[in-house]
Formats: structure tokens, sequence, C-alpha cells
């Protein structure tokens, strides 16, 4: 069955070398790539700690017995699946010059990612109502998700933190959310983030924004047109480009450190860069070594 087209077969290629590996702890049902908080005897070193009655002896380190005496086992560290869970905004802000799919791009291909390391991948979108695909792993759940994501249209006023709200009551164990928007409602989405961290939840914030959003193109005098409001302004950019430009930095700026103030994971792309390059770098950078 063919893989529905939501980003380019290079895009979704060209990164099958990265992992989306989880930084937090997160709770899985077998042994896999991500830490566990469950200590036992598996295959990644954890510490030593003294021998007690019933322990199991191929786990005692003997060598440490001949040079100190005393009886020390290997504790290892679970790895276990994860399961990751996209929330997409589908509110009309993000269907702006290709805004939107730019969005469904980046979730497919880390979707892709997850789901080809043998991890889990689900999907939240609230509208008037919840679009919600479970997280499952394997090959045929991926053409399901693809295919779900295909069909996201930005279409509602209900903003992400409603769909970060629902995640939060949906997910029954640790796990990655990648939220991804444009933020606009920034401080009512960094509330429900900020929920899901505390809540034990790795969150990675992905924000996505078209070029023109970000510079204002001048054009002569220019009708916008509030995409979830209908309130139209009339405006000549080149007499505001300056200080809308500046208000913008401040404004990515105040969001982004907000953001790593948290300890979550931030990535910003614009519908001006090379999806790969930026997704390369931004994975590359997790995981700890060169982009």
């Amino acid at each position: 069955m063919s893989r529905p087209h939501v980003a380019t077969p290079s895009e979704l290629s060209s990164l099958r070398d990265l992992e989306l590996v989880a930084k937090a702890t997160v709770e899985g049902l077998r042994q896999g790539l991500h830490r566990s908080p469950f200590h036992g005897y598996s295959a990644e070193f954890s510490h030593y700690r003294h021998y007690r009655q019933g322990d199991d002896l191929k786990y005692v380190d003997w060598k440490a017995f001949g040079r100190t005496d005393r009886l020390y086992t290997r504790q290892f560290r679970e790895t276990t699946n994860m399961s990751a869970l996209f929330v997409v905004d589908v509110s009309r802000s993000m269907d702006f010059e290709r805004k939107f799919h730019l969005a469904k791009s980046v979730v497919a291909v880390l979707g892709t990612l997850v789901l080809d390391q043998g991890d889990a991948a689900g999907l939240v979108a609230v509208e008037e109502s919840t679009h919600y695909l479970p997280a499952r792993s394997g090959h045929h759940h991926l053409t399901m998700f693809l295919s779900e994501v295909a069909r996201l249209a930005p279409s509602g006023t209900t903003s992400v933190a409603a769909g970060l709200a629902r995640a939060a009551a949906l997910l029954k164990r640790r796990g990655l959310v990648v939220a991804v928007s444009d933020f606009y409602d920034d401080a009512e989405a960094l509330v429900e983030m900020r929920r899901l961290s505390r809540m034990g939840h790795e969150v990675v914030v992905v924000q996505t924004l078209s070029a023109e959003e970000l510079t204002l193109p001048s054009h002569g005098a220019v009708e916008f047109v509030d995409a979830e409001t209908n309130r139209t302004l009339v405006v000549q950019p080149e007499l505001a480009q300056e200080a809308y430009r500046e208000r913008v930095r401040e404004w990515l700026s105040g969001f982004e450190g907000a953001v790593r103030r948290e300890g979550l994971g931030y990535l910003r792309l614009s519908t001006a860069d090379v999806l790969e390059r930026e997704l390369r770098r931004f994975l590359s950078a997790r995981a700890g070594v060169a982009g």
C-alpha cells in the first residue's frame, strides 16, 4: 500500500538515519531505544549496589569482589519503546501561505521516524470535536497515521491549548508529546504544556510560521483579514514594517525563552526553511551528535 504524500519522498527518506529518542523517562511495553523508569536486569548498565541476599549471582561483579573483598551487583537500566502523541493546531490561523502544509510535513516526517524505529505514534487535533488517532506501532499503522495527517484541514477556532488539554486526559503513561502550532495563543498553550511536563511527559514544541508573517513584505496598501474573527485592517506595510518586525522578534524571543525555561524542547520553522536541513539539525542536537 502506498503512503499518502504529505511530506515529499526526499523529506521522508533523507532523515531515516536519525532517531527521535526521548530524553525524558518514558514508559513502554517492551525493550526499545528509550530510558525506562523501571530498573532491573536489562541491556544498559546503570550502576552498582551492594549485594543483597537473593540477588542473581550472575550479576555479581567478581572482579570488584577480588579488589575490594565486597560483593556488588550490577544494575541495569531497562530501555523501552516510546509512545509519541502529536498535537496539531487546526485553527484557521494556520491557514496562511503554506504554514499548515509545513506543520503537516513536520508531523509526517517525525511520525514516520517514530514508527520506523519501532515506537508508537498517535495524533490529536481539536476542532468542534476531537480528532484522535491512538498511538500504535507497526507499518500498517504508519499508513493510517499518514492518511489521518493528510486529511487534517485548518477550519476551526479552537486553540492548540485545547488539544494539549485533551492529550493530557488521553495519555495513560508517560511518553513524548509533540505540539505543532503557530502558538498565537502562547500563554494558554504554555499552561497546558507545563501541566503535561509535570505529569512526567516530555514535551517538544514545534512552532511553524510563514515567512510572510515574520517579515511583512511590502506590496503597497494591504487589507489584512483575521482568519478566525474576519476582522479587517488596512495597512501600508512600508510604514509599519520596522515596528512590526521588532514586535515579532520580541514575541518569538519571549515565547522561546518561556518554553526553554520550562525545560521543553523547542524548534522554530518557517516556510522559507529547508525542512530536511532544519529537522536534521534539531534531531542531531537532541542526540548529541554533529548535524
